[in-house]
């Protein structure tokens, strides 16, 4: 989710090969099915305001919305997480929305993530995330897996950006910020209906998926020469609905024509792990 500019002289090519799936049979250790009456405060929190609060106004990102923990932004509703873009005015920002996540309460090393996700039409300016972030230090250097976004500048020019999804990965690179991601389009549109992103990770790769179609593969065994550590230690999840933003190439209220307001919805979200993967619970 986190935007970077500038890439340092590694070899994607050195990072990535395509090499077959090392996926065992593994244990549902953790989940949110969104079945009660509210979040459940014992696993998620949130990043409330537009960023400035913290020293990055509009979250890095030259993002619009102030994220809320309101009702009217985020909430349980009919057994599923809804997290709702609104146009109107929240502190400085044209926008509100909401931002989660299990810092604090859940992260992990090594597994299978996914979520049942529904985004919404995307037009221009919407930015739904599926994430993760190093529990420890500071970014790049905690480093970042995006495992879904949609709604990027290229898939807006390109006219597919109902279709369009992304993985990335982010970490430090000797110091530089670095980058790595792929993009997948989807022969139609993948909003408005509910599709399985599922991340998986293990020592040697870290892969993302929608419905099992594969788009995005970074190798991650080369710990020390591609300065990879960020990929070796817990992280932990983050859900989001950005408005505008250096991703979308739209940082200006008056060009987002995304139909407003708009929901993400998460039917449910579950981590399965093999004997020796790490898992760290954390009481609030």
């Amino acid at each position: 989710m986190r935007m970077l500019t500038g890439w340092p002289l590694v070899l994607a090519a050195a990072l990535l090969a395509v090499h077959g799936s090392s996926a065992q049979a593994q244990t549902l250790v953790w989940q949110d099915e969104f079945d009660g009456p509210g979040i459940d405060s014992g696993t998620w929190t949130f990043d409330v305001g537009n960023g400035c609060d913290v020293g990055i106004c509009g979250w890095g990102n030259n993002e619009l919305q102030t994220y809320t923990a309101q009702p009217q932004n985020v909430r349980v509703e009919n057994g599923m997480l809804v997290i709702e873009a609104r146009r109107e005015r929240q502190q400085a920002s044209a926008f509100s929305s909401a931002r989660l996540k299990t810092e604090g309460r859940m992260a992990f090393r090594y597994g299978t993530l996914e979520a049942r996700i529904r985004f919404p039409q995307l037009g221009n300016g919407l930015w739904p995330a599926f994430w993760t972030l190093g529990a420890n230090g500071v970014w790049p250097g905690r480093g970042e897996i995006d495992i879904l976004e949609a709604g990027s500048a290229a898939a807006i020019a390109a006219g597919t950006v109902e279709r369009t999804v992304t993985g990335a990965t982010h970490w430090d690179y000797q110091g530089w910020k670095a980058d790595y991601s792929r993009s997948y389009t989807h022969p139609t549109a993948l909003s408005g209906g509910f599709h399985v992103y599922r991340l998986t990770w293990d020592p040697h790769f870290i892969r993302a998926d929608v419905d099992g179609i594969p788009y995005f593969e970074f190798a991650i065994s080369d710990i020390e020469g591609a300065s990879l550590h960020e990929f070796h230690q817990p992280h932990f999840v983050l859900l989001n609905l950005a408005v505008g933003g250096n991703y979308t190439g739209v940082t200006t209220a008056r060009r987002v024509t995304a139909p407003l307001p708009a929901k993400m919805e998460i039917d449910y979200i579950r981590l399965y792990q093999n004997p020796g993967d790490t898992l760290q619970l954390d009481a609030p």
